[in-house]
């Protein structure tokens, strides 16, 4: 099934639909940003008590509402947007879903498994619509590189190689495993269709504050394919970020298989195939590959990823699409490997995922 992710549109109806968001944090403008190229600015509330939310709201999102505590606004909400601390995740979600309430929620979807597997239970059990907000399963070249390896481009897949690196800022809350590696986790995932039954990670927490500020992971998956992914604070990047401002990053995802290899690199907005495979001359074996070419596909900044991931959820809703990135496999199976890269770290073990 190739996954269709349509351009952002105003909403049907334009305005009304009243959205609460929950938290405007550093990511908060691209998500403010993406409700207003829906047209929702004006139904639109946002829950948090940073004294400058006003001064934010008029430069992102003109119109919007700004409330201090989310639960007085929960009653009245259509739809809740919830980009809160992980930690806070578990117990937000489940109150919205308690509440009825159609739920985007950021990645990761909880802390651990085990809390993904419980918002799962409450959601399944209440009938409430949750979308987990993955960003690159949204972005116009990871749809394309879906696409791609779904018609057989590059064959059978032997390996991914992703690396998410820039120096800089350490945050307090998370580390790259949880907030950059998960990005391509979670493609890597998604392209391969399962979850792998191997997981082994090296993280490390250089500077004591109970994060990683390093994290490698590894993966073997049923099929016979491979993946490693490398996120640091400390790796040095080479193009302009446009999510830190002043900080050169590097974020790539390398697919390889029996037919071909295809690089969907987000620094540069590029998406390239090279078809082909390696033959034998002889003794050796010699790469036979065309000229690579460059598949298209819009460029789109951090406001028209997430008013795509917003739009294709309201389409879901209206039972217009089908569901892009589910609690059960945006939420807890990446959860699950981010469960057994930790194990795996701490133990020097490789951890089985059943």
């Amino acid at each position: 099934m190739v996954h269709r992710i349509e351009p952002a549109r105003q909403a049907k109806g334009g305005s009304g639909l009243r959205v609460l968001q929950i938290g405007c944090g550093n990511f908060g403008p691209a998500h403010l940003a993406g409700w207003a190229r829906l047209g929702l600015a004006d139904s639109l509330t946002v829950a948090d008590p940073r004294p400058d939310l006003a001064e934010i709201l008029a430069r992102h999102a003109p119109g919007a509402r700004a409330v201090a505590d989310w639960r007085a606004a929960l009653a009245e909400a259509e739809l809740v947007d919830v980009l809160t601390p992980t930690d806070t995740h578990h117990a937000i979600a489940a109150a919205v879903i308690a509440a009825g309430k159609p739920l985007f929620l950021e990645k990761p979807a909880a802390p651990t498994a085990d809390e993904a597997r419980d918002l799962l239970r409450r959601a399944e059990a209440a009938a409430v619509p949750v979308q987990v907000g993955m960003y690159l399963r949204c972005h116009p070249k990871g749809a394309a590189l879906k696409a791609l390896v779904e018609e057989g481009a590059v064959g059978r897949l032997l390996h991914l190689s992703a690396r998410f690196l820039g120096i800089k800022r350490m945050r307090a809350d998370s580390g790259p495993l949880a907030n950059d590696a998960v990005h391509f986790i979670d493609l890597i995932l998604w392209l391969v269709g399962d979850v792998p039954s191997r997981v082994f990670a090296i993280l490390r927490d250089d500077e004591g504050r109970g994060h990683d500020d390093l994290a490698a992971v590894q993966m073997r998956f049923p099929s016979g394919a491979t993946a490693i992914v490398e996120a640091g604070y400390r790796l040095p990047g080479a193009t302009p970020d446009p999510f830190v401002p002043g900080t050169l990053s590097t974020k790539e995802l390398v697919v390889t298989g029996t037919e071909g290899v295809v690089r969907f690199s987000l620094s540069e907005e590029r998406l390239t195939l090279w078809r082909g495979r390696h033959r034998r001359a002889g003794a050796i074996l010699v790469p036979d590959y065309a000229e690579p070419a460059d598949i298209a596909a819009p460029a789109a900044d951090p406001p028209e990823v997430m008013a795509r991931q917003f739009d294709h959820f309201l389409r879901v809703l209206r039972g217009e699409a089908a569901p892009v990135a589910t609690l059960r496999d945006a939420g807890v199976a990446v959860a699950r490997v981010l469960d057994a890269a930790r194990e795996a770290s701490r133990t020097g073990a490789v951890v089985a995922l059943a």
